[in-house]
């Protein structure tokens, strides 16, 4: 990777001795050079500086992809320096694979969102809103956004307006290809698509470019602005998913979803929400055997005789189980509050552990015991240990390369966002309310467009931003 790295590159353009592309969601890629010192750290502060970025704050990290297997990612430590990050995927492409250098293969670097922060929108540059459009319509697709057909059809032709301009019947015939097929694929949800039949595809096809055409004229940043306006009025916009199987109920699977403040779990046809943990309440969490465990206090018993501490199990695989515990521990970190003990992966005991900051009630403590063996430690788990403060969880032992911590996550599960739409008090918005149903055997979820005179009609996102007039 070093030598091509030095034999391709130009050296008008980089005065560093090494150059490799970092790729966005938006399908562009950005070449940025570094040496044999360069940090993840330094490196992203370059990457962010050449495409008009905020530093590490804005939630955006770097991400490499798997020498061997296809839909994994790893999350780069900013610590780890770039050249040993190659060199260890290099090193696990030869041993895994033929055995043999492949010069036709290298690592892959991906820019993208990582932890995202409400209270700093306003201070969100351009580019940095054009990337989460991407990254948020990559979600619509794989079906992990809840919206119905008609809200797909609207975020649809924006994310067509965004990424291709006007439409035009010249531009169609020129790329020799049909732009509104295209546009289906790339921005429409793979489970709305498939159960179509070649008529219907074709009257989708004919709604999105209707819609898009309505949209000439609109910038990009018009178009952006929108666009996120309408997806923020999600309440779990910009959190992680991780699908999971309850131990504690008899539920087949739900939806993790970890944001600023809070683990939540949603059911997973309608991404209702079931139940909210704040960081504050939890005493520890991480992998415990093949699960993910979350110990959970209830505040309201702090005051009297002792505390209730619940334990929770999630059945996740081992690579899910190590990027769940590291975002959580990350967010907690972020916010300044007291990390608990997070277990090691592949370990039988947590190192470093403290006594944990917490006040306790004199009368009694509320740690467990348990039999079995843990990948960690924790309450009501594997040994009586109590809710540790740890150094910054970051530093956990994470081998970049073997522990496989995909961020994709194809579900066959279909979830929906319900759109209510009034005509009265005040501009028509999207809420939160999602009603879920089942149709021919895979989950579906059904959106329910009110309007206030009792009738309904498909909605329209433009009416929910003050400058919808300006549409002719």
């Amino acid at each position: 990777m070093e030598v091509l790295s030095i034999l391709l590159k130009n050296p008008y353009h980089h005065s560093l001795p090494h150059a490799i592309p970092v790729h966005m969601m938006n399908t562009t890629y950005q070449v940025v050079s570094f040496d044999g010192s360069t940090t993840i750290e330094e490196f992203q502060t370059t990457l962010a500086q050449e495409i008009g970025t905020r530093d590490a704050t804005n939630g955006f990290c770097l991400f490499s992809d798997d020498p061997i297997e296809k839909d994994l990612e790893h999350y780069l430590d900013p610590l780890a320096k770039l050249c040993d990050v190659i060199s260890k995927w290099e090193t696990a492409l030869r041993e895994k694979g033929s055995g043999k250098f492949e010069n036709t293969r290298v690592i892959q670097l991906t820019y993208k969102n990582r932890l995202y922060w409400r209270h700093t929108v306003k201070f969100e540059t351009d580019k940095e809103r054009l990337l989460f459009c991407y990254q948020t319509n990559a979600q619509i697709v794989q079906g992990r956004f809840p919206l119905s057909r008609d809200l797909a059809l609207e975020l649809a032709s924006l994310m067509s307006q965004i990424d291709m301009g006007d439409y035009s019947h010249e531009k169609s015939r020129g790329t020799g290809s049909n732009v509104g097929i295209k546009a289906l694929d790339k921005f429409y949800p793979y489970r709305y698509r498939d159960a179509l039949n070649a008529e219907q595809l074709k009257e989708v096809q004919e709604l999105l470019i209707s819609k898009w055409m309505l949209l000439k004229g609109r910038s990009t940043l018009d178009c952006v602005r929108i666009y996120l306006t309408c997806c923020r009025k999600w309440p779990y916009f910009g959190a992680s998913l991780f699908q999971a199987k309850p131990r504690h109920s008899d539920q087949a699977m739900a939806w993790l979803a970890v944001s600023e403040d809070a683990l939540n779990v949603l059911e997973l046809s309608s991404m209702t929400p079931m139940a909210r943990y704040p960081y504050t309440t939890v005493m520890t969490f991480g992998g415990c055997q093949d699960d993910f465990m979350l110990v959970v206090s209830n505040e309201d018993t702090l005051a009297t005789c002792g505390t209730q501490e619940q334990k929770l199990l999630f059945a996740m695989s081992k690579p899910k189980i190590l990027e769940i515990t590291l975002l959580i521990a990350d967010y907690m970190n972020a916010l300044g509050h007291t990390v608990p003990g997070t277990p090691q992966m592949n370990t039988l005991t947590r190192n470093g552990s403290h006594r944990s900051l917490r006040s306790r009630p004199a009368c009694g403590t509320g740690t467990g015991t348990g039999t079995g063996t843990c990948t960690g430690t924790g309450i009501g788990g594997c040994g009586t240990t109590t809710a540790g403060m740890s150094t910054n969880a970051t530093t956990t032992a994470h081998n970049t390369l073997n522990s496989h911590a995909t961020h994709t996550l194809n579900s066959t599960h279909s979830h929906t966002l319900s759109s209510s739409h009034y005509s009265g008090g005040g501009g028509g918005g999207i809420s939160t309310h999602v009603i879920g149903s089942s149709l021919g055997g895979s989950h579906q979820g059904t959106m329910s467009s009110s309007h206030a005179h009792g009738h309904h009609h498909q909605p329209d996102i433009l009416k929910s931003t003050p400058d919808h007039q300006r549409i002719k």
